[in-house]
C-alpha cells in the first residue's frame, strides 16, 4: 500500500512570529496534508541550533530549539499575556530572519519561563532529566559568560564538564540556568502535544538524527572521551567525505570522529539515549549519513610547529575506517526495534554497508533527482520497501534542478527519453520548466515503492529562491518558509 508524504521543516511554516513552530501553524499543515491524503510528515532535527542556524550543527544533541517554542501556546498557557503576544509579532514574508526572530522571542521566552517557574519545580525537572540537561545547562551558561561556545579556548577549569561545576554554575547563575531549563521543559510540553495531535489525525511524524555532533556542542564538551580528541581537546581526526563526481577535494564537515570502542564500552549510551529521546516524539527515525554508522572517511589533521592539530582544507588526506555497525545496530533493534528507523543510504554505498542496511531490516533511500544520470530508470522496478523521494532539503528544488541541467547532459537526455516512452502515462508531454514538478511527482508515483516523500516546494513548483539548504555553504541557508495564506 503506498503512502505519501511531505517534507517541510518546522522553521518553515507560516506564522506571524518570523519562524514557524510547533503551535497552531503545525497543526494546520498536518491537517492540510491529511486533506491532500498524505500520511507521513518529514520534519529536520528540532535542536538548538548552532552556527549558521543549521539543524545539523547543533549546540546540543538534546536540547530543543527554544525559538521554535509558539507564542500563541504560551498565551494560551497564561505564560504570557496579550500585549506580548501582539509586540512579537513580525511582518509576514517567506524569509526567516534569525536575528529579528531570536531577538523578539528573547523577551517572550523571558516572561514565559518566569511564569513557568512560578508554576513547576524546575530543580525537579533538571533531575529528572540530568543526563542530557545538566551539561547542556552548564555549557549554555559559560557560553554566555564567554561569548564564545569555542570550550577548547576556555579556562582549564570549564573546559570539562562535572556535577561539581553545574553545581558551582548554579549558584552562580542560577536565574539564568533556570530560565534555560524551564525553556525546555516548555518547547518538551509543546512537542509532545504536537505529537498527540498528529496522532489523533493518524499522520506519521518522520525526524532526522545526525550521525555527528557539532565539535562545539554540550556532548563533545561534557563527553570528550567519546570522541577522537587529544588531552587538550582538539581533534586528530575530523569527519568528511572523499572526492567523488561533485567535489574534486571531497567534503570537509570538521566534525570529530567518534572513538567507538569507548562508545561500545558503555553500551552505545549516548546513541540510545538520543534515539529514545527522539522516539519519544517521533514514528520514525531518519538514521543521517547511514554509510558512517558502517565505515566513515576519516580526515588527518595537520599539524602546526608546536604540535598543535590543524583544520586541512580539504578531506583528501584520508582514509576509510570500520565503525562498528552489528554492535551498534543490533543493541539499537533490541531496544527500539528496526521498524522505526529509515537509512539515508546516499554516497559510496559498498557490499558491506548494504548487508548492514538489508540484514537488520532498514528501508533504504531512493532520491529520484539522481535515477536520470545514468541511464533511463526503471522506476516501476524499484523496490516496494524504499523510500522514494523526488529531492531532498539539501537538493535543488525540482524547478531549480530542470533548470540547471545542461542542453547536452545524460540526465536530460535520459528524462526527455522517458517521458517519450511514457508520454501518455506520466509525463504527458515532454518535460518542460512549468510542469517538472508535476512530471516527477507522477514518475514517484508510478514508482514500484511504497513510500514517496515530495519537498513542499515542489508540490508547488517553486524555483532555487526556495531552495533549504546549499551543502558546502555554512550561512545563508535554513531560512525558507510559506508565506501566510500560502496554501
Amino acid at each position: 500500500m503506498r503512502n505519501t508524504g511531505i517534507l517541510l521543516h518546522i522553521s518553515s511554516l507560516p506564522t506571524k512570529f518570523g519562524i514557524g513552530d510547533f503551535g497552531p501553524s503545525a497543526l494546520a499543515f498536518a491537517k492540510y496534508l491529511i486533506s491532500k491524503g498524505h500520511k507521513i510528515w518529514q520534519i529536520l532535527p528540532i535542536n538548538h541550533c548552532g552556527y549558521g542556524n543549521s539543524p545539523y550543527n547543533p549546540l546540543s544533541a538534546f536540547a530543543f530549539n527554544p525559538y521554535l517554542i509558539s507564542p500563541e501556546l504560551l498565551y494560551q498557557q497564561g505564560l504570557i499575556n496579550q500585549q506580548s503576544l501582539q509586540e512579537a509579532m513580525l511582518p509576514s514574508g517567506d524569509t526567516v530572519y534569525y536575528e529579528l526572530v531570536y531577538k523578539t522571542k528573547d523577551v517572550l521566552l523571558t516572561q514565559a519561563s518566569a511564569n513557568w517557574l512560578i508554576q513547576n519545580d524546575v530543580q525537579a525537572y533538571i533531575e529528572q532529566n540530568s543526563y542530557q540537561l545538566k551539561p547542556y545547562l552548564a555549557f549554555m551558561a559559560l557560553y554566555k559568560i564567554y561569548g564564545d561556545s569555542a570550550w577548547f579556548n576556555w579556562q582549564p577549569e570549564h573546559r570539562h564538564f562535572s556535577e561539581k561545576l553545574f553545581y558551582n554554575l548554579e549558584k552562580q547563575f542560577r536565574p539564568y540556568i533556570n530560565h534555560q531549563a524551564a525553556c525546555q521543559a516548555i518547547a518538551n510540553e509543546q512537542v509532545n502535544l504536537l505529537k498527540s495531535q498528529l496522532k489523533l489525525l493518524g499522520l506519521t511524524l518522520v525526524g532526522d538524527m545526525p550521525l555527528y555532533l557539532s565539535y562545539e556542542s554540550a556532548e563533545v564538551w561534557a563527553h570528550p572521551e567519546y570522541f577522537d580528541l587529544d588531552v587538550n581537546g582538539q581533534r586528530l581526526h575530523l569527519a568528511g567525505v572523499p572526492p567523488d563526481a561533485f567535489s574534486s577535494n571531497g567534503q570537509m564537515w570538521g566534525n570529530p570522529i567518534y572513538n567507538w570502542s569507548a562508545m561500545q564500552a558503555d553500551g552505545f549510551q549516548l546513541f540510545t539515549k538520543r534515539i529514545g529521546q527522539a522516539l519519544s516524539y517521533l514514528d520514525i527515525l531518519r538514521l543521517d549519513h547511514f554509510i558512517g554508522y558502517v565505515n566513515y572517511w576519516q580526515v588527518n589533521s595537520d599539524f602546526a610547529a608546536d604540535g598543535t592539530p590543524v583544520i586541512p582544507k580539504d578531506a583528501l588526506n584520508g582514509s576509510w575506517v570500520d565503525a562498528s555497525p552489528h554492535e551498534f545496530f543490533s543493541i539499537i533493534c533490541e531496544q527500539f526495534g528496526s521498524e522505526h528507523f529509515l537509512a539515508e543510504d546516499l554516497g559510496i554505498l559498498n557490499e558491506k554497508v548494504c548487508n548492514i542496511r538489508d540484514s537488520f531490516g532498514f528501508p533504504g533511500m531512493i532520491i529520484l533527482q539522481f535515477c536520470f544520470e545514468e541511464s533511463v530508470p526503471k522506476v516501476r522496478d524499484y523496490p516496494a520497501d524504499r523510500w522514494l523521494y523526488t529531492g531532498t532539503h539539501d537538493n535543488s528544488t525540482l524547478k531549480g534542478w530542470f533548470k540547471s541541467l545542461a542542453s547536452d547532459s545524460s540526465s536530460l537526455r535520459n528524462l526527455q527519453a522517458y517521458c517519450h516512452y511514457n508520454r501518455l502515462r506520466d509525463c504527458h508531454g515532454l518535460p518542460a520548466e512549468d510542469k517538472i514538478h508535476l512530471i516527477m511527482q507522477n514518475i514517484a508515483l508510478d514508482s514500484g515503492c511504497e513510500k514517496v516523500i515530495i519537498p513542499f516546494q515542489d508540490i508547488y513548483g517553486l524555483d532555487d529562491s526556495a531552495r533549504m539548504n546549499i551543502p558546502g555553504t555554512a550561512l545563508g541557508n535554513w531560512q525558507w518558509r510559506i508565506s501566510e495564506d500560502f496554501y
